[in-house]
């Protein structure tokens, strides 16, 4: 059987892209997921799968961590003896390089974002220079390479001469049975939903200026932790929103479609702060068509391609609170959910489901291995 190492520096258990799959590899081959250690990692469910979680030293400084990190995952790289090494994002591709290129193995490139012109966050301000060019290195081991959109794939088949294929972040129907339901803890009241993890230029900020301009009725619930929640919380006390916000942690990806089923709205406001946020096109926006909830997204290409072209809901300017704010009032009016629900009901069955999509990866992969 042949084997494929993956790699990512992600939070492994609440990726799943990378779980989706490896779950659909491995009837065909034999996967190995080297992943990175994080603080306070839970004990991993059982998978089909074989997982192994890379620790490394530590150190005060955050820049110092990424590079201890990437080091340990190169090294672990290097204990694999796979057929491919397919490598999850420019991080996940740089720790694979070497043992690729060494060990004479196919090198895949899955490219969750445009990283050569991606967001200049604080872990990478000062280095965002270096990621094209890091890129444009490395990419020249890489056989084939995948992405989440047509945008992206268009783009780097432009720019690198290499073939993308697109697979699209789909949800798995493999649904658990969710710890809690949204509409069950806040009966009565009109549910917002943010899904993800608190980010820098996801949209937070505007969505809480949004929330002055909406009624006691409405219940902005943000489902997903994340990096800049202490942040936002702050904003919103500043904001003096009250309880009209909720934080709530993540939940595995397996639960998150019964956990969101019956929310009114799901918001996807992503800003346009860099030509990878404007290409993106975000994993919630699935989740909540797969909950048939319609979904008002930012006023960007493959958003659009998904929301205006299947009639589930709306796009907006993502920088304009007040205009958001009008938005979630018409849209979350009786007429208008029914007519959004109408849409909905099914569609993720029909068209927007991992079962459906993995198929291109299976086939992706027996044409390079053939």
């Amino acid at each position: 059987m042949k084997k494929i190492c993956m790699l990512t520096t992600s939070e492994i258990y609440h990726d799943s892209r990378i779980l989706n799959e490896a779950e659909t590899l491995t009837s065909k081959y034999q996967i190995t997921i080297l992943a990175r250690k994080y603080p306070e990692q839970k004990p991993a469910p059982k998978f089909p799968f074989e997982i192994k979680i890379i620790g490394f030293a530590n150190f005060k400084s955050f820049k110092l961590n990424i590079f201890s990190s990437l080091m340990s995952l190169a090294k672990a790289a290097f204990r694999e003896n796979p057929d491919v090494f397919h490598a999850h994002d420019l991080d996940g591709l740089l720790c694979a390089f070497p043992a690729a290129l060494i060990k004479r193995k196919i090198l895949v490139y899955d490219s969750h974002e445009l990283w050569s012109e991606s967001y200049p966050f604080e872990n990478l301000r000062g280095i965002k220079w270096l990621l094209p060019i890091l890129e444009r290195i490395l990419i020249w081991k890489v056989k084939a390479g995948i992405t989440v959109n047509q945008s992206i794939a268009d783009y780097l088949e432009k720019k690198y001469h290499k073939q993308f294929i697109v697979l699209y972040n789909f949800p798995h129907f493999l649904n658990k049975p969710a710890d809690f339901v949204l509409k069950k803890r806040f009966p009565g009241e009109i549910i917002i939903l943010h899904l993800g993890a608190a980010d820098e230029g996801r949209g937070l900020e505007q969505i809480l200026k949004a929330a002055k301009y909406l009624s006691s009725r409405y219940k902005i619930v943000f489902l997903g932790g994340g990096k800049t929640e202490k942040q936002i919380k702050k904003l919103a006390t500043k904001l003096k929103l009250g309880e009209k916000t909720v934080f709530l942690p993540p939940v595995q990806p397996e639960k998150i479609v019964p956990t969101i089923h019956g929310a009114d709205l799901g918001l996807a406001l992503t800003e346009k702060k860099s030509l990878s946020y404007y290409l993106s096109l975000p994993n919630k926006i699935f989740y909540y068509i797969a909950a048939e909830m319609p979904v008002l997204g930012s006023n960007f290409p493959e958003f659009k391609k998904i929301i205006i072209k299947d009639k589930v809901g709306e796009t907006v300017d993502p920088s304009k609170p007040q205009v958001i704010a009008q938005k979630i009032i018409r849209m979350t009016k009786e007429q208008n959910r029914q007519k959004y629900r109408g849409n909905l009901q099914g569609l993720a069955a029909k068209k927007y489901n991992w079962q459906i999509q993995c198929q291109t990866l299976v086939s992706f992969y027996q044409k390079l291995l053939r």
